[in-house]
This record gives structure tokens, sequence and C-alpha cells, in this order.
């Protein structure tokens, strides 16, 4: 935050710094640029597709990027992550597939996630 958003985080500033980027066909932090800003930027990124090491490299200061709130949240609260935009969160809505060929076979493994999910994620 001190190096690249030393005033604040403009559209220009995030033109500027380096944004992580999970893969190719990550397009988080452009959408979430443009609904904060109302614009589109080009972003120079680092591809990093690891979630753990996405994580990571946020808080070593490699870049910026989007991360779920759960994976977080210890370290917004212990100040080792800081909002970008106070409050300026983006959903996005998660999807469990699995093939028609296998569901019954994976019908408890289904539970299970569902189970997880319910009251840890919020429903569109």
């Amino acid at each position: 935050m001190q190096r690249h958003f030393p005033d604040d985080v403009t559209l220009q500033a995030l033109a500027e710094a380096p944004a992580l980027r999970f893969n190719s066909k990550d397009n988080l932090q452009q959408a979430w640029v443009r609904q904060v800003f109302g614009q589109s930027a080009t972003l120079p990124s680092h591809s990093l597709p690891s979630t753990q090491g996405f994580v990571d490299a946020c808080r070593a200061g490699l870049g910026w990027g989007l991360n779920p709130a759960m994976l977080v949240a210890d370290h917004l609260a212990s100040g080792a992550l800081v909002e970008l935009v106070p409050r300026a969160t983006f959903d996005v809505p998660l999807f469990w597939q699995i093939s028609r060929l296998v569901v019954d076979r994976l019908q408890g493994l289904t539970q299970a996630v569902l189970a997880a999910a319910e009251g840890k994620l919020e429903r569109p």
C-alpha cells in the first residue's frame, strides 16, 4: 500500500501496481476495477496458480488481488493484509459441478460439500 498507493487507490495507481491473477482466465481483478471505478484499466499482472501462494504473494507485497474472505479474514484482522478500497467487495457465484456419469457415486461427497458451504457462504 505504501509503495503503490501512497496517496489513494486510484485507477491510475492500479494501472501501475502489479496485480495477481490465478491464471490467464482470471479476470476478477479487472471486473472488480470496473465495479469500483466504473471503467476498465490495463493491469500489469503476475500469474500464480496456487490459492495459498496467491495469499502469500499478497502478504509479501508482490501484488494485489482478490481473495476469498474466509481465506484472508485472519490476515485482515491482524493487518497483514488490507482492503484496497474498504468494503468494496466483489461477490462471485460458486457452482458445484460433477459429471452425471458419477453423480450417484459422489452423492455423499456432494452432500458434504453442501453441508460445509451452508452457513459459510452467502446465498445470492
